[in-house]
């Protein structure tokens, strides 16, 4: 499982970039192929990014402590309660989250937004693409959740005392969609200014 994480990561990279050139390019010249190309990037940006996620839940709840992220979160003593939470009680998890997020809004303003906002649709693609790209560059560089450990230890280091209550399990999930949502709003300026100045 960690494999096919780390593998989904560089596709989600992938697939980023590709929908960030093909939106701007297209909405630029107005190239349906590119455009069309360019949302199937998000949908593709977010299944890959899926896949990371539940990799990364697997290897939390068989507490496969193998993953460095698993070994340093919890232990085999954590409640089930707080398993789930564990995604996203690192800068690593957190980042996974944030982008997988962040992919899902995108999806769901290229299937819900109307028709008479079509004409943005690929600029905000492309933006959206970009800026889950720059997350998932930080964790195959510098915060990978899926790094491997030299050894496999017998039980993780277990979560933060801190964080084993209740409300953290809900907390950080509801400020991160209210962190990561703004993107969206800020994808419709941006593609906004760029139509305007053609």
């Amino acid at each position: 499982m960690p494999l096919l994480g780390y593998l989904s990561l560089w596709l989600a990279l992938l697939v980023g970039l590709w929908g960030a050139i093909t939106g701007f390019v297209g909405g630029a010249q107005g190239r349906a192929d590119l455009q069309q190309s360019a949302r199937h990037a998000t949908f593709a940006l977010f299944g890959a990014l899926a896949i990371a996620v539940i990799c990364l839940e697997v290897a939390i709840f068989r507490h496969d402590f193998s993953i460095q992220y698993v070994a340093s979160r919890t232990s085999r003593n954590l409640p089930t309660f707080y398993l789930w939470s564990a995604l996203y009680s690192g800068q690593e998890g957190s980042l996974l989250f944030w982008a997988t997020v962040l992919s899902l809004f995108g999806v769901l303003t290229q299937v819900l937004t109307s028709r008479r906002h079509k004409m943005y649709l690929p600029y905000v693609a492309a933006v959206t693409c970009l800026v889950a790209t720059f997350f998932v560059t930080v964790m195959i560089g510098a915060a990978n959740p899926f790094q491997r450990m030299p050894f496999t230890p017998p039980d993780g280091q277990g979560m933060n005392p801190q964080l084993q209550n209740p409300g953290m399990v809900f907390h950080p999930p509801m400020l991160y969609l209210g962190y990561i949502s703004i993107t969206i709003p800020f994808a419709f300026a941006t593609c906004w200014g760029v139509t305007c100045s053609e």
